[in-house]
């Protein structure tokens, strides 16, 4: 098993939910400028591979952060309850920006096929 098994990658996203019940959307990301990591806030130069973390807020609005892979990894997912593979498809921004404009509750359900 490699050291990135169950990370986001080209075809999957990972969706999970937060313990304050946000949904949270991990998808792979190349770098176009300098970031800091919110798990050891190192810097993740332009380029570099790394995992954004959208979050979809219960109470509507979005917002994002860029991690590193391993510490998304080691410090993040362990925290998410329910994560899922979904096709990368469904993690666009914007898709997750509008899911964001309505809250939980409103939410309709989309039927799987």
């Amino acid at each position: 098993m490699g050291q990135f098994d169950g990370q986001p990658s080209m075809r999957w996203s990972l969706q999970g939910v937060t313990e304050e019940g946000d949904e949270a959307w991990l998808i792979r990301g190349i770098a176009r400028k300098l970031y800091r990591c919110p798990g050891c806030h190192g810097d993740i130069e332009v380029g570099d591979e790394h995992t954004i973390v959208q979050y979809v807020r219960k109470l509507g609005g979005t917002d994002h952060h860029h991690w590193h892979r391993r510490c998304a990894e080691e410090i993040l997912i362990p925290e998410l309850w329910e994560l899922r593979k979904v096709p990368a498809g469904e993690s666009s921004q914007a898709k997750l920006e509008r899911r964001g404009r309505v809250p939980a509750g409103r939410r309709r359900r989309t039927r799987r096929r």
